[in-house]
């Protein structure tokens, strides 16, 4: 490894390894917790109970889940109380990709698992791709938050 890069790897680990990014991580990996449960809590509740399909829930959910994680997200995590369209702007660009691509992935996820040959009801099918989409978009969204977002 040469110099350049070990010094590259210690600023991004400096960056985010102080105490405000250490305090803005445990608030959003809160947000996130509660913004998950909700999230599944709706998704379940609009694919099992009524019967919607699962893109169609997904936005739904997408739609709910918007609103709850920018604005708990921009005063609770990451303490911003300034430049309130600029961020529901940015916020929104990454809302409609994460929206795509999760969209993308879950159809996928699915389709494969019915390839590999698990059950249209199964466990694996029914919440599997879900759940890993989820913790993809959680992690790649903290980074995008703090740098780009709510800086």
């Amino acid at each position: 490894m040469t110099i350049k890069e070990r010094l590259l790897q210690s600023k991004l680990l400096k960056d985010f390894m102080n105490p405000e990014t250490l305090g803005q991580f445990i608030r959003y990996f809160i947000v996130g917790i509660v913004g998950f449960a909700l999230e599944y809590a709706l998704f379940i509740v609009l694919r099992d109970i009524l019967h919607l399909y699962e893109l169609l829930s997904n936005i739904m959910v997408y739609t709910v889940i918007f609103w709850f994680n920018f604005l708990l997200n921009k005063f609770f995590s990451f303490r911003s109380r300034n430049n309130f369209k600029r961020q529901l702007f940015y916020y929104g660009i990454l809302f409609v990709f994460n929206l795509v691509v999760g969209n993308v992935l879950l159809f996928s996820g699915i389709r494969y698992l019915l390839v590999l040959g698990f059950g249209e009801g199964s466990w694996p099918v029914l919440y599997l791709p879900k759940i890993l989409i989820m913790f993809f978009i959680v992690s790649w969204n903290f980074v995008l938050y703090k740098k780009v977002i709510y800086k």
